[in-house]
């Protein structure tokens, strides 16, 4: 058996199969591109969907090594020596062309000619009804039936237990050969799927037209194979990140090790292909994966790590994926503010939570926690049960896993539904669409060939007045959406007929323009002049250029790290996002806007060039997080400070942006910013407003705009000073109430009680309310107060110390209370302070509070 770097390996793989007529194909991104329906690339076959599908014909072999991410696995991270959230997949993929016989032999080949593995280590499995399948490796490859596993349609067939459960469409028996270690246990390495049914309703199967051939071998497996070691944690790749995950973590136990390195290395990938942490989609899971590390770090003292081993990623896989390397350093930041916006924001309020927890259980004499509490505390806090149940477990509090895990599982279901690789491969046929081309750059109009009409999901040849289609010319003005950037509207017209172009959308190698019809009829063959509405792509133009020359400031004004991470441009408007790791100051703000307005009032004329990827990486163009390139690419340049990867439309010369008005910065995320702002007309009538709002606010306090800041500011010390009045002479008067509350308070048993509902007094005079009313009864005093102040009632409950020795607890009271009226709050057993914005509601449970208050005095 070869001795073989992970390197060397994938290397090898895909230079066998090169060899044999595939077309070696580079990974996609972990998002799926041009499929919204799937939540990450999940197997090596997810990119080649139209070609499954026979979409596309431009090639009928191909190979690749596929970076994957799946969550459905996720508990298991850790607790095996294979399970991963990212991996690597080996793929070799036949559409339509050769089939089981050459996908046999050659994966056979591999493993024992080029692989050297020793044929007495290896056995296969098969579906138990394929018996093509089981020839094959009988008769052709050789092997003993005792080497020859049948398995049902659970093990081997795709997808799993198909022709009873569905779903319906293409789907197919497998074959997998295992590698039997010496201690006896049996290593799946290669699955080789056979495409050749297509199921319909009840199960039944029909033979398809094209058969296709879809395998996947785990890199990082078959690499444990090789290399003689236990466990993936233990190859070449994963070593050095083991080891930075201990250095960085001071976690000693190997099971946390393993999870900490794989999701350091998921995350590290994930945010390099532009998924960043965030609270809903790919980005919760990103955001996941983060937190359940940085639950680990409370137990060295909550300080962030994790992104400390992205470094070890990047340099032990950074000669395949070299996005990793040029952006560790922002990768790292953007995991370093996640991890400690969670220590501070979540992680405490987590541990608080159990406390909390284990106080409610005490209190009420519980001795089990709750599934659906233990599963909140993961889900919401990232606290893992095993680690919940351990600290419950201090405290005598037991836990229902089993229930907690089918909680959690049936969130989980939702996940891995939206990454099914069935549905994102085989959805429902939809119409194959026909090619055309963008001729839009510099021109908006032209006459264009009718090649398609869609109408209701399907092909027609002809659409009415009235009817609104899709349509596919065989050239096109009309930029269609993509990148952030809105799609072209305008009309298309020929003799007789007329039709509005309302969206552009792009398909693949098609633009799809949705038309309605205004007049006439439109067919199939049809020439028409294709007029793209210049007043809308000007606005949005300007807007986009906009964006490019932001960047170039950006990077000025607040350093090299910042990154586009995002952005939407539409008629005058635009909204951008990029990675930075702090608050943007007033003044770099200011900077910021005088600068791209210096910029822009330079006139700068734009160019654009098509060139290969290398060479315009050479040039220092700036490509945008995340997003995957093809091998040539368009390169836009805005004078001397502005060079990006961009297929989109631009103005000609920055002069034509006019002005630039920014409306809003704000923090999106860890590590993220966004700038929203307007162009052309649309800055200028925003600045008029803003300017006309200064006049009306300099008229109300009759002085000039340029003024208006010296006079407000002494009207608001003159404020401050009344203010400072006026409350001296409430806390004047609130000695003369606390001495009537004193006089009127009430005596249950030994404890003087004083209950008020008070009008219109803020927090701050509240407490100040109960220190007088402290300071006269030091003894055996509760004293319970509130307030209608506004939209706001606050509340308090107190006690005298002695009374906190018999077992008073004014926190305990508080919540009852604030229960009552719909509010919340908390503090010590001697004071607590909280609120309600129901403040009618005060009013009507102040009977049932007096009433609440009067039971707890009874207590003690």
């Amino acid at each position: 058996m070869k001795k073989l770097s992970t390197s060397e390996l994938r290397k090898l793989y895909l230079d066998f199969f090169v060899a044999r007529d595939h077309k070696l194909v580079k990974s996609d991104l972990l998002v799926p591109a041009n499929d919204p329906s799937v939540l990450f690339t999940s197997a090596g076959m997810n990119q080649f969907k139209d070609h499954f599908l026979g979409k596309v014909k431009d090639f009928k072999r191909a190979t690749s090594c596929q970076k994957c991410f799946r969550t459905g696995d996720l508990e298991e991270v850790g607790r095996t020596p294979f399970h991963h959230t990212f991996f690597e997949m080996l793929g070799n993929f036949s559409f339509g062309d050769y089939f089981k016989k050459e996908a046999i032999q050659w994966a056979w080949e591999f493993v024992t000619k080029v692989l050297e593995i020793d044929e007495g280590f290896l056995w296969v499995s098969v579906y138990e009804d394929d018996a093509q399948a089981f020839e094959i490796w009988k008769n052709d490859i050789g092997l003993p039936v005792s080497k020859i596993k049948k398995m049902g349609p659970k093990d081997n067939f795709w997808p799993s237990n198909a022709i009873a459960n569905g779903p319906n469409g293409p789907c197919g028996p497998c074959s997998e050969i295992y590698y039997q270690k010496k201690n006896g246990e049996s290593v799946e390495v290669w699955n080789l799927v056979f495409t050749q049914f297509n199921r319909l309703d009840g199960g039944v199967l029909e033979p398809l037209p094209n058969k296709n051939i879809d395998t996947g071998m785990g890199l990082e497996r078959i690499a444990s194979v090789l290399q003689g070691v236990e466990s993936n944690f233990d190859i070449d790749i994963f070593v050095p990140i083991v080891e930075a995950a201990k250095k960085s973590s001071g976690v000693s136990d190997t099971r946390i090790l393993h999870l900490l390195s794989d999701h350091a290395r998921a995350v590290t990938f994930c945010i390099a292909d532009g998924v960043l942490p965030s609270n809903d989609g790919r980005g919760y899971v990103v955001r996941k994966l983060i937190r359940r590390c940085s639950y680990l770090a409370q137990q060295k003292d909550a300080k962030p790590f994790l992104y400390k081993i992205v470094s070890s990623v990047a340099q032990t896989m950074g000669d395949q994926y070299p996005e990793i390397l040029e952006r560790r350093d922002n990768i790292a930041q953007i995991i370093k503010a996640e991890e400690e916006k969670y220590i501070r924001n979540i992680l405490e309020g987590g541990a608080e939570k159990i406390n909390e927890i284990k106080k409610q259980c005490k209190e009420s004499g519980q001795l089990e926690v709750s599934a659906q509490i233990v599963s909140d505390l993961y889900m919401t806090h990232g606290i893992p049960v095993e680690y919940a149940v351990e600290d419950f477990k201090k405290d005598n509090l037991t836990v229902n896993t089993n229930l907690t895990f089918e909680i959690i599982k049936l969130e989980q279901d939702k996940t891995r539904d939206a990454s099914k690789m069935f549905g994102c491969i085989f959805g429902k046929d939809s119409v194959e669409l026909k090619k055309s081309e963008f001729v839009g750059y510099g021109y908006d109009s032209c006459e264009a060939k009718v090649v398609q009409i869609i109408k209701d999901s399907h092909e027609v040849k002809e659409a009415s007045s009235g009817e609104d289609v899709g349509v596919v010319f065989d050239k096109t003005p009309f930029y269609a959406e993509s990148g952030g950037q809105v799609a072209d509207i305008g009309e298309i017209v020929l003799k007789g007929t007329k039709g509005r172009v309302l969206d552009t959308q792009k398909q693949k190698d098609s633009i799809l323009h949705v038309v309605q019809i205004e007049g006439g009829s439109l067919k199939v063959g049809d020439k028409v002049e294709a007029r793209v509405d210049l007043c809308h792509r000007q606005a949005v133009q300007r807007a986009h250029t906009s964006t490019h020359i932001l960047q170039a400031v950006l990077r000025k004004v607040l350093g090299p790290h910042v990154q586009q991470a995002g952005s939407y441009v539409e008629q005058d408007r635009f909204r951008f996002d990029f990675t930075h790791f702090k608050e943007i100051s007033d003044e770099e703000m200011t900077h910021i806007s005088e600068l791209l307005n210096e910029y822009i009032l330079k006139n700068d004329k734009l160019s654009a060039q098509v060139m290969s990827k290398k060479e315009a990486q050479k040039t220092g163009a700036i490509a945008l997080f995340g997003e995957k390139y093809e091998d040539e690419v368009r390169v836009v340049s805005v004078g001397d400070y502005s060079k990006e990867f961009c297929g989109g439309t631009h103005a000609q010369a920055t002069g034509e942006i006019g002005l630039v008005y920014i409306i809003s910065e704000s923090s999106v995320g860890s590590g993220l910013r966004r700038i929203e702002a307007l162009t052309g007309m649309l800055a200028f009538k925003q600045a008029k407003k803003d300017r006309e709002l200064l006049n009306e606010l300099s008229g109300l306090l009759r002085t000039k705009p340029d003024q208006l800041k010296n006079t407000l500011l002494g009207q608001l010390n003159r404020y401050k000073t009344l203010e400072k009045d006026s409350l001296k002479l409430k806390e004047k008067d609130l000695a003369n109430q606390g001495e009537s509350f004193i006089q009127t308070a009430k005596l249950q048993g030994d404890v003087r009680k004083v209950i008020q509902l008070m009008d219109k007094l803020d927090a701050n005079l509240l407490r100040q309310t109960v220190d007088v009313l402290k300071n006269k009864i030091s003894q055996k005093g509760v004293f319970v107060v509130a307030s209608d102040c506004q939209d706001n009632a606050p509340i308090i409950c107190a006690c005298t110390q002695d009374l906190v020795s018999r077992g008073f607890d004014s926190d305990a009271l508080l919540k009852k209370i604030a229960s009552l009226v719909g509010g919340s709050g908390g503090g010590r057993k001697d004071f607590a302070q909280g609120g309600t914005k129901n403040v009618s509601e005060l009013h009507r449970a102040w009977p049932e509070i007096e009433r609440c208050v009067e039971e707890t005095i009874n207590k003690l």
